[in-house]
């Protein structure tokens, strides 16, 4: 079986109280309990800027209104012949009331805390390029059947 899919994983940052908006995965697996950005599905037709938006929409009930692209990452599964195509977004320009629409927990992490969780490993890769804050990346990251970083290969294309 060959399967393939573009999503969006997309972050909020509260600059006035440093924190990150993550979720903690709940389905069974071997992400259950482990930390994540929103992800989301992109329509045939929809933005991907509008998609990354929605998802945290339907996901949180927070509104953002403008989401800023970081990162372009594939991740391939050879075990399962599959892979997902990542456009990474972050934005600190939300409002509204969080709520948790989607399975799992949606909590607010301290920055200076975010290395002492336990981290999706895809997550846990990308996340010291989130935190610059500045630069734009892409590259490849291939996952085993336990979704853990085998080998990766993310360069920084610019920074601003």
């Amino acid at each position: 079986m060959n399967d393939s899919s573009i999503q969006t994983l997309t972050f909020i940052f509260d600059n006035k109280t440093d924190h990150i908006l993550l979720l903690q995965i709940a389905e069974d697996g071997p992400l259950k309990r482990k930390h994540s950005g929103i992800k989301g599905s992109i329509g045939i037709l929809e933005d991907m800027n509008d998609a990354a938006r929605r998802s945290i929409h339907e996901s949180s009930g927070l509104e953002v209104s403008e989401a800023v692209l970081r990162g372009v990452v594939k991740t391939i599964q050879p075990e399962n012949q599959s892979s997902v195509i990542y456009f990474v977004y972050e934005s600190s320009k939300f409002s509204g009331e969080m709520e948790s629409k989607i399975p799992g927990r949606l909590k607010w992490i301290d920055i200076l805390n975010i290395f002492n969780l336990q981290m999706e490993s895809l997550v846990q890769e990308l996340m010291p390029n989130l935190l610059d804050g500045e630069s734009f990346f892409e590259g490849t990251i291939q996952l085993n059947s336990q979704d853990e970083v085998i080998n990766s290969d993310i360069r920084i294309c610019n920074s601003i």
